[in-house]
C-alpha cells in the first residue's frame, strides 16, 4: 500500500471504485423510493372526468374531456327514484386558470339556469378524486361528486342513482342524567353505484331505518358537534347501510344536519326535509288481479240490469 511513504496508485483506483459503487448504491435507493412513491395528480387531472350534482329530483351531469371541450345535460328522477327522463344539453370548451379557476366558455345551451350563454368563471374552493366545491359567480357553494362513469356507460347513459330518506331524529345519548335532552335531526341521501337508466333500483331494506337508528343513539353531543365529526357519522352509516341494500351503496351523505333542545324545531325540520309523497295513478297501483275482479262485478251488474 505504502511506497516511500506515498500511497500506491492501486490504492487510489480501488478506492474510486468503492466510492462510485456506494454513489450508484444510492442512486438505485433513491429511485426506488421514487417509483413507489405515489404521483399526485394535478388539479386539472382531478377535473377530468364525469361529475354529477343533485336537487329537486334533477340530476345535472358534467363531463370534463382532456381535449378541452366539456358537455353537461339534465337527469329527471321519477316518482320511483328511477332516472325516467334526459332534459336539456349544453357544451362548451374550458380552461384552468392558476390552478384555482375553471373558466367555462358556453357555446351551446339549453339549460340557461344552469349553464347561461357565456362564459362562467368557477373558483375551485376544493378537489380531491371524489368531490370539488366550486364558488360560483353569486358566490355560492356547490358541490359536484364525482360519478365513476366509463366512456361506454357515458354513451349508454348511466348515472349514479340517490335515495333520499325520511329525516331521521334521535334523542343524544348523555354522559350524566342532569345533561339536557339534545336531538339529533338528520336529511340522508344514500349515492348508489353506477347503474344503467333502466336498471331496476334496489330497495332499501326496512331494517336498514333500525340500523341506523341504534348507532345514531349510541352518539353523544361531541360526536356529532362539527363538519369532521359529522364525516366521521357519515363514513359509518355508509358501512352500517350498505348491507341493506344490496351492497351498492357508495356513499351515506348527510344533507342537513341540526341538533336541538326544542321539539318545535324538531317538527319544523321533520316537516321541511321530508321527501314529498310519490305520485301515483290509484289505477296503475291496482294489482291485475283486483283490476279483473271489478269487471268480473261490473260483468255481474250488466247481467243482473239485463
Amino acid at each position: 500500500m505504502y511506497k516511500n511513504g506515498f500511497l500506491t496508485r492501486g490504492f487510489f483506483v480501488s478506492l474510486i471504485l468503492i466510492i462510485v459503487l456506494l454513489n450508484n448504491i444510492g442512486c438505485n435507493e433513491d429511485a426506488k423510493k421514487e417509483a413507489v412513491r405515489p404521483k399526485v395528480p394535478t388539479v386539472s387531472e382531478l377535473l377530468l372526468g364525469s361529475w354529477t350534482r343533485y336537487s329537486n329530483r334533477v340530476h345535472a351531469l358534467l363531463i370534463v374531456r382532456a381535449n378541452g371541450n366539456w358537455t353537461s345535460d339534465l337527469r329527471v328522477e321519477g316518482a320511483t327514484a328511477k332516472i325516467v327522463e334526459r332534459k336539456g344539453e349544453s357544451n362548451g370548451t374550458w380552461i384552468l386558470e392558476d390552478n384555482k379557476k375553471l373558466i367555462i366558455n358556453v357555446i351551446s345551451s339549453k339549460m340557461e339556469d344552469i349553464w347561461p350563454s357565456g362564459t362562467i368563471a368557477l373558483e375551485i374552493v376544493e378537489i380531491d378524486k371524489k368531490h370539488v366545491t366550486f364558488r360560483y359567480p353569486n358566490a355560492r357553494l356547490i358541490t359536484w361528486k364525482k360519478a365513476r362513469v366509463d366512456s361506454k356507460s357515458q354513451q349508454e347513459g348511466a348515472v349514479n342513482p340517490i335515495i333520499i330518506m325520511k329525516p331521521i331524529v334521535v334523542n343524544l345519548n348523555k354522559l350524566s342524567s342532569n345533561d339536557k335532552d339534545r336531538y339529533l335531526c338528520l336529511a340522508l341521501k344514500l349515492h348508489l353505484e353506477e347503474m344503467e337508466l333502466d336498471a331496476v333500483i334496489p330497495k332499501l331494506h326496512p331494517r336498514a331505518w333500525d340500523a341506523a337508528i341504534i348507532y345514531l343513539s349510541s352518539l353523544f353531543y361531541n360526536d356529532v358537534k362539527t363538519f369532521d365529526e359529522m364525516k366521521i357519522v357519515n363514513e359509518s352509516l355508509t358501512k352500517i347501510l350498505n348491507p341493506y341494500i344490496d351492497g351498492l351503496l357508495e356513499e351515506a351523505e348527510s344533507t342537513h344536519v341540526m341538533v336541538s333542545s326544542s321539539m318545535e324545531k324538531v317538527d319544523e325540520f321533520i316537516i321541511e326535509h321530508s321527501p314529498p309523497p310519490a305520485l301515483e295513478n290509484p289505477e296503475d297501483a291496482k294489482s291485475a288481479e283486483d283490476k279483473e275482479k271489478e269487471e268480473d262485478k261490473d260483468k255481474e251488474k250488466d247481467k243482473e240490469k239485463k
